[in-house]
């Protein structure tokens, strides 16, 4: 099967390169590239997808499939994602099987995944990027397996950077082309891929946020108001279409714990540090932290779980708390947020491929890859061999000891190449590709404030990084022509 997609992968190679490199045959040719690419991507992901047929059930299929079950339905992941599960998981049983309606449901993931790429790599080809950031992105669209394994998962981390690819596409052609923005079409699609996008993860909200405020110091005079209206209305349409989905199906929104996953494990350190020498504050971060004697550095999700946050006035109460204990301990509140976060920062870090645990038969590891089957979702696969060398790889970490290769998997070589991306860009005062990269930049900041590190957190980094440095090269040439 290795042979194939390589024999697959050198043959879509030599068509590209025999196609004419001009740029009016380079617009022509864009469709053909982005179509083959995408095609290539997919076909390279099949493999994966046969080896975990019907596709790895490993997040949070319980809670979203139960949700369907009851008919009681919350937004705390997202409620989009959660209906679109459920119908494919409702064909299935229509259909016979519940694991079928999960396989397409996989297969139509994939298909999405893929074009987005496939239009990264169009795009990458039309605006004339080096040929090393193409073949480079390609290679690793296709052949990396982070991309294979969230694929064909239930995270709603593939749908959402999925669009947000399409939408970086479409932000960076309204800064080199400001007036696509009096275009009903451009301005209508852009909205739509930026409420869609939103409505998977609701942390791109941020990212539309910060990628306004990098846009308008990039944008001249004109382009600054219709931007404005572009990207605001973008967020009203996106609360109003979410507003009314939760509407219809009577959904109740996030947990309140969710937002204390920091606070959680600052407290969490003060008290392991301190619970002997201040017995005051100790007892009183237990009451609000049940759970507290289960500190561990690198996950939150043991402390903040349990946190007495449930109404208004006792989160007004643990905020106070955390705020008082914080003035007497800022640099152990510091070094708790450090640890909890060194996975995007630190490149030999390996406590984020174990945050749940590791072992080829437990599933956890650097990717989750089991599968739900107490609703039905769980096969042998039909490419065992595949199967195993995956488990080995991001089950039992096997992938640590490969030398080199294994930075890649590395959350923190994301963050740094997007942050070596922004020095480049500001050292030439590129502000347009600063603009650019603030998006995908935008949407993975709120995280250095979530319950731990995962490469899926980093996903929209792996995925745009690639993209805007090709776009900033592409740019970088026109100009020295």
């Amino acid at each position: 099967m290795v042979h194939a997609e390589a024999y697959f992968l050198w043959n879509a190679a030599m068509c590209l390169c025999a196609l004419p490199l001009g740029p009016k045959e380079r617009r022509r040719s864009t469709r053909r590239v982005a179509w083959g690419c995408a095609a290539l991507i997919f076909v390279c992901w099949l493999p994966v997808m046969l080896a975990y047929w019907p596709g790895i059930s490993a997040y949070d299929i319980y809670t979203q499939i139960f949700e369907v079950f009851e008919d009681d339905y919350t937004n705390r992941n997202p409620l989009l994602h959660t209906l679109i599960l459920g119908a494919f998981y409702r064909l299935g049983e229509g259909l016979g099987s519940a694991a079928l309606g999960y396989a397409l449901f996989i297969l139509m993931q994939m298909a999405v995944m893929a074009g987005a790429y496939g239009a990264a790599m169009g795009y990458l080809w039309r605006i004339g990027a080096p040929r090393a950031v193409f073949w480079t992105a390609l290679v690793l669209f296709a052949l990396f397996p982070v991309h294979a394994m969230l694929a064909i998962s239930d995270t709603k981390d593939g749908f959402f950077v999925a669009l947000l690819v399409l939408v970086v596409i479409r932000f960076h052609r309204l800064l080199e082309d400001p007036s696509l923005m009096r275009r009903p079409g451009f301005v209508a699609g852009f909205a739509a891929l930026g409420t869609l996008m939103c409505m998977m993860r609701n942390n791109a909200f941020a990212g539309i946020l910060v990628a306004l405020v990098a846009g308008l110091v990039a944008l001249g005079k004109e382009g600054r108001l219709r931007l404005c209206a572009l990207m605001l209305g973008t967020l009203v349409l996106y609360q109003g279409a979410l507003n009314g989905l939760k509407a219809a199906f009577d959904a109740s929104g996030t947990l309140a714990t969710e937002l204390v996953s920091v606070q959680s494990q600052q407290m969490g350190r003060v008290y392991a540090f301190y619970h002997e020498s201040e017995p005051d504050d100790s007892y009183e971060i237990a009451t609000w932290l049940p759970t507290v004697e289960d500190y561990t550095p690198y996950t939150a999700d043991p402390l903040k779980t349990f946190a007495i946050v449930d109404k208004p006035e006792r989160m007004w109460g643990f905020l106070k708390l955390w705020g008082r204990v914080g003035l007497r301990h800022p640099i152990t509140y510091l070094d708790a947020w450090l640890l909890n976060t060194c996975g995007y920062w630190y490149l030999d870090d390996t406590t984020h491929a174990r945050i749940y645990g590791e072992g080829a038969d437990t599933h956890l590891g650097y990717l989750l890859s089991g599968q739900a089957e107490t609703v039905g979702l769980a096969s042998d696969g039909y490419l065992p061999g595949l199967r195993t060398l995956y488990e080995s790889l991001f089950s039992a970490n096997e992938y640590q000891r490969i030398p080199v290769l294994s930075l890649l998997f590395a959350p923190a070589l994301w963050v740094w190449l997007a942050a070596l991306v922004g020095v480049g860009a500001a050292s030439r005062r590129d502000r347009r590709t600063l603009a650019l990269l603030a998006l995908p930049v935008g949407c993975f900041l709120p995280l250095l404030l979530g319950a731990c590190v995962l490469i899926r957190y980093a996903y929209p980094l792996v995925a745009c990084v690639p993209l805007v440095l090709g776009c900033a090269l592409a740019r970088e040439r026109r100009e020295a022509r």
